[in-house]
């Protein structure tokens, strides 16, 4: 039985067996159902916002409340499904997108973003407490939620640092599991993708009351399959079409092979054969190579979570309560182009004629027979050097070490666990005390292939080889690297034969794995935080009531190490160009590394302590009318310093059905201990001005980085009469010092005079050229061209203000129509302004001031941001079943980098408007929910098709042809779930 036969069995086992196995057992005997909304709107809880007990109903902030039940109800079977489905969200991790910066190293993770202001800035808790982030990234990795223990996710849409400090500056999500569970509950379900071996998810909790202690146990598996871009027509547009996923690198390659014969040198340039044959398109003397197909859009991911908790009341006057959760989530066998284009080469930095290779390599007669060039010795006499002057590795042949795609094959892997415990005191009768602690530890595994320049240097000349002894080519366990169009039988992801290929001309995998090996990190964080917090009542009272506070302390430390997987990626052992080489130590080309595409690594130990305090009052003025206010202090050591945030909001009844909420005050967020660390990483990013190629962006952390702070406010109004319940609220924040990057992009664009082709000369003179590393690390006024872009710096800085605005609207209608219980509403964010000012990077002015709303922002912060985002939905309830019909939509957004350009895109070969509007996304999805009739178990049938008309997702000038945070990539799929609890 294959791994694929075995993981559908066992999940098709987890799926029938809670209902063969349910016992006559009721469901919960808890007092309270975990599920029950109402329930959880009417007993007081500490809400999301406040740390003053309260209600969501009572709340004066905008806090969405989810139950499980209502998660159930939509058909969502994940934290990703969940938080895509928010309008108030933008642009979030969890879908593959490794050709976007802000994506690359972060397969598996999954994020939350509201307001678009990105995963840094919403914080993200689980019952009320931090929880894991993805090593030192600052952000929580949503993935490892336990979705299936919970019962209830608050969405807290308002500034919040002056209740939880940093990372709240737009927002909280607090995932809140079930309390008081007590009995068994099985679930699963499965999704049916055309193309895909299909998700599916398995899960089981167990609870149970021991006297004054309950227990619950849980566990669940999350399988995704890969969807291979080959199956989705909407991914492979032609060259002429969407450029931007075609490289002139490529196997066949563009090669000068120079003769000395009697009339003295003479060099040939020939490109070699194949080029359309294989799929690729000929724009001469290059071929276009596509490495879309070798990719994919969704990647083999499995993700597992293991939860317990537990809660007693010791006496009359004392709780506790503990909680642990491991989670893990592999990813192993990612989807790479078969080796990455070269922007460097063991001579040194640009792509053009990086290498060379050998006149005796095996390769070469069937080569020049091939392009019809004379063997050496012959017309021309003798070939004394071959120059591959367009070439990249592998190209249409595929990857020889993956013989199913071809593709290059990656790595990640996150493994966490994360601890809590605490006490809650009774003080007297108005009074309680909290203690909490937390714990959480976070790693990850991740790499990519990347190709050693020197080692393929020396396979070409036939000293390649992990084997290799002695001078002698192809001799003494010495192999050739063979870098010809005749080395491969085929394009095995597309699956066309190779008609110019030669048996015995492969290379072999063993050469292949010593050439391309893992380039990545193991990267680790851990975080230990202390909670104190007394609340209640003072005593005095109010014409509304008693006046409530809470005050109280909080303690975090960080700890975040990173290092190489190996010496060769480790920039302290190899820092130049070529393996073992360290004579550039101390030059500009210090820390290019030694591969040819991906940068390398340094190790690295941070740790980062917070101190903080808070208070927060709460004051009924009138019975209609209550004010709230809130402090913090944090204090982040040197070289950060500390921050002071207030808060203010207010509730008002105005009528028995109208009330209005308001909000104001600062937040904040506090760099990360690696935005001030002064060593660097590597990204890639296809940049404006070298024709969409990608090149390496090196970005820096700054020790002078100060936090970023908003002032915050918020006013809106709730409608609750008869079945109706409408809400709406505007919303801004305006931000001073944001902590963000120097673009790229910009940077580029403003030194290569803002080109778009790559083939015009650029600025040599521009104030910004010495942030750009160029082909044979000089810049020659004139000759250098946009394509000679061979690496660009960045820095964390404290970049321009910010101001966003907005509005949420959200209703809902309850109808009894007799015969059932129908509801109809929908959600609704309008975003009215992203202003970002000017961009000045060393007293140049690199962006102007631009608003992002309504456009793609593909090279630009803050990401896609359509001006709406919505979705609205009719809900049937009738006895054991419930119908739910809903609409998603994302309006279009225009490419930011076509204003005032028609055509927009000019490339070699020609032009191109594709995806310049991208077009809205109107998804439908049907959702039906029926519980059996039946008395020994509460057992609920799902079943779902999302996408019931398969729209495609919105069109973008992207090498994936489309975007990925616009719209469903995987098309119409359908799923089937079981749950029973007994």
């Amino acid at each position: 039985m294959n791994k694929s036969t075995l993981r559908r069995t066992c999940a098709f086992f987890a799926l029938t067996s809670g209902l063969l196995g349910a016992s006559a057992a009721s469901a919960q005997s808890a007092p309270v159902t975990s599920d029950d909304p109402e329930t959880i709107a009417a007993r007081e809880i500490v809400v999301t916002g406040s740390l003053i007990r309260g209600t969501p109903e009572d709340a004066a902030l905008p806090v969405d409340v989810v139950s499980s039940e209502e998660l159930t109800l939509k058909g969502i079977n994940s934290p990703l499904d969940f938080i895509k489905e928010l309008p108030s969200v933008g642009s979030v991790l969890g879908d593959t997108n490794q050709f976007a910066t802000t994506s690359q190293g972060f397969q598996g993770n999954g994020s939350i973003n509201l307001r678009g202001l990105g995963f840094t800035r919403t914080l993200v808790l689980l019952n009320g407490k931090r929880t894991i982030q993805a090593p030192g990234d600052g952000f929580a990795d949503t993935n490892l939620i336990p979705l299936f223990a919970l019962e209830r996710v608050e969405i807290l849409k308002d500034g919040a640092a002056a209740t939880y400090g940093s990372d709240a500056i737009a927002g909280v999500a607090n995932f809140i599991t079930k309390t008081n569970f007590a009995g068994v509950e099985v679930g699963g379900d499965w999704t049916f993708i055309d193309g895909s071996d299909g998700n599916y998810n398995i899960s089981a909790i167990a609870g149970a009351n021991f006297g004054g202690l309950n227990v619950l146990v849980g566990a669940g598996w999350q399988h995704r399959s890969e969807l291979a871009t080959t199956e989705r027509s909407y991914t492979q547009q032609e060259y002429t079409e969407n450029a931007s996923g075609y490289s002139a690198l490529a196997t066949p390659g563009l090669f000068a092979v120079t003769y000395l014969g009697a009339g003295g040198i003479n060099t040939q340039l020939r490109p070699d054969r194949g080029c359309a044959e294989l799929g690729g398109f000929v724009t001469s003397p290059v071929c276009r190579f596509t490495y879309i197909p070798f990719d994919n859009i969704t990647e083999e991911e499995d993700r597992y979570q293991v939860y317990a908790q537990a809660s007693a009341d010791l006496n009359d006057t004392t709780r506790w309560h503990a909680s642990a959760l491991w989670a893990k989530t592999d990813l192993e066998s990612l989807n790479y182009s078969p080796a990455f284009p070269p922007t460097q080469g063991p001579k040194g930095s640009g792509f053009i004629s990086a290498f060379t290779t050998s006149p005796t390599n095996p390769g070469l007669p069937a080569f020049l027979n091939q392009v019809g060039l004379p063997q050496s010795g012959g017309a021309n006499g003798t070939i004394v050097a071959v120059t591959n002057v367009y070439y990249r590795p592998f190209g249409f042949l595929g990857n020889p070490n993956d013989p199913g795609r071809g593709a290059g094959t990656g790595l990640a892997k996150n493994n966490a666990w994360r601890v809590n415990t605490g006490l809650e005191f009774d003080i007297g009768s108005k009074l309680v005390a909290n203690i909490d602690g937390t714990y959480w530890r976070s790693s990850r595994d991740q790499y990519a292939p990347g190709i050693v320049g020197s080692r393929l240097q020396n396979a070409l000349n036939g000293l390649g080889g992990a084997n290799c002894t002695g001078t002698t080519p192809g001799a003494n366990g010495c192999e050739y690297f063979n870098p010809f169009v005749n080395a491969g039988p085929s394009n095995p992801t597309l699956g066309i034969a190779n008609p110019f290929y030669v048996a015995g001309n492969e290379n072999s995998s063993d050469l292949v794995s010593f050439i391309q090996i893992p380039n990545g990190t193991f990267q680790r964080e851990e975080q230990f935080v202390i909670d104190a917090v007394i609340s209640g009542g003072t005593g005095f009272e109010l014409p509304g009531g008693e006046v409530a506070f809470a005050i109280g302390g909080q303690y975090r430390k960080n700890n975040f190490i990173t290092r190489p997987l190996s010496d060769t990626s480790n920039l302290n052992i190899n820092p130049c160009y070529r393996e073992g080489d360290r004579s550039c130590v101390g030059t500009v080309t210090d820390g290019v590394g030694p591969f040819i595409f991906l940068g390398g690594t340094r190790p690295s130990s941070l740790s980062q302590e917070v101190y903080a305090a808070f208070a927060e009052v709460q004051l009924p003025i009138l019975d209609t009318l209550e004010v709230s206010g809130a402090i913090r202090y944090e204090d982040y050591g040197s070289p950060i310093g500390s921050t002071i945030n207030p808060k203010g909001s207010f509730r008002f009844e105005a009528t028995d059905f109208l009330t209005v909420r308001g909000s104001i005050g600062t937040t904040f967020r506090g760099p990360l201990a690696s935005n001030v660390s002064p060593n660097g990483v590597t990204t890639l990013q296809g940049l404006t001005a070298t024709g969409g190629n990608y090149k390496s962006v090196d970005v820096f952390g700054n020790p002078a980085l100060q936090p970023e702070t908003a002032l915050t406010y918020n006013i809106g109004f709730v409608v609750k009469t008869g079945g109706l319940t409408f809400s709406a609220d505007y919303w801004t924040y305006k931000f001073d010092d944001q902590i963000t990057t120097t673009p790229a992009d910009a940077i580029a664009s403003l030194v290569a005079n803002g080109q778009t082709s790559g083939n015009a000369v650029v600025n040599c003179a521009s104030p910004l050229a010495s942030l750009i590393t160029f082909t044979g690390n000089q810049c020659i006024q004139g000759t250098t061209l946009g394509l000679d872009i061979a690496r660009v710096r960045t820095d964390f800085v404290n970049g321009p203000k910010v101001t966003v605005r907005g509005i949420d609207l959200a209703l809902n209608y309850d109808i009894d129509a007799g015969f059932a219980m129908v509801s109809v509403g929908g959600n609704a964010t309008y975003n009215m302004d992203y202003k970002i000012s000017d961009f000045i990077v060393n007293d140049v002015l690199v962006t102007p001031g631009f608003d992002a709303v309504g456009f793609g922002n593909y090279a630009r912060d803050p990401g896609t941001l359509p001006e709406w985002r919505a979705n609205a939905y009719v809900n049937l309830n009738a006895g054991g079943l419930n119908l739910r019909y809903s609409v998603n939509y994302i309006s279009s957004v225009f490419d930011e980098r076509c204003e005032n350009r028609d055509p927009c895109f000019v490339f070699a070969g020609g032009s191109s408007n594709y995806g310049v509007d991208s077009g809205s996304f109107v998804q439908q999805d049907l959702v039906a929910n029926y519980t059996l009739p039946v008395t020994f178990a509460d057992v609920n049938l799902t079943a779902a098709v999302r996408n019931i008309f398969d729209r495609e997702p919105a069109q973008a000038y992207l090498p994936l042809g489309y975007n990925p945070y616009i719209g469903n990539a995987i098309g119409r799929n359908f799923s089937l779930g079981l749950k029973v609890k007994y």
